[in-house]
């Protein structure tokens, strides 16, 4: 009778301090997501347009897509931080690039997707809702910590949904992780 109640007590402690305990005391946010302004200093720089081979009439394709080491400087940062190989020990930022007029002082929702090479998700889906797109000329991004992407040759792609309802997607991007 002693030792259930001790076992007892003991696992309602355990649940009350699990409860009261913020998140990041046990884990570290494992993704973030944002939006960084394209315009000013950055309107020169070179950004790399990708083009599918097909697009729908209802899904928009987005002007640029690349993986880089996370910044928190500007577009034109993060466009010079980018790269297709990574480590598993590293955390990687995917950002899109998105030239829509009527965007700036709107919000857009993110999803993120990550392939194998025969088609099969291995990460994500990611959703992030209610990123601020800062002005027409936006790069999106979301940022993986460490470990959340698998070792072995990738595939990835982006979902915008903006407010107006349209969504653009990237083209598949390949990206390898060592």
């Amino acid at each position: 009778m002693r030792r259930w109640l001790m076992i007892s007590v003991v696992t309602e402690v355990t649940l009350l301090v699990c409860l009261l305990a913020p998140a990041p005391a046990f884990a570290g946010s494992a993704f973030t997501a944002g939006a960084r302004p394209a315009a000013g200093a950055d309107a020169g720089r070179s950004i790399r347009g990708q083009s599918a081979d097909a697009t729908s009439t209802f899904v928009q394709e987005i002007t640029a897509a690349f993986a880089a080491t996370p910044t928190i400087g500007s577009l034109g940062d993060a466009v010079e931080a980018s790269r297709t190989t990574f480590s598993t020990a590293e955390a990687i930022e995917f950002d899109a690039i998105l030239f829509e007029s009527g965007l700036a002082g709107t919000t857009a929702n993110l999803q993120l997707y990550v392939f194998d090479t025969k088609g099969r998700l291995v990460a994500g889906g990611f959703f992030f809702n209610g990123v601020a797109a800062p002005s027409d000329r936006t790069g999106f991004f979301i940022t993986l910590s460490p470990g959340s992407v698998p070792a072995g040759r990738l595939k990835w792609l982006m979902v915008i949904f903006d407010v107006f309802g349209n969504t653009f997607v990237t083209p598949f991007q390949g990206l390898e992780v060592r």
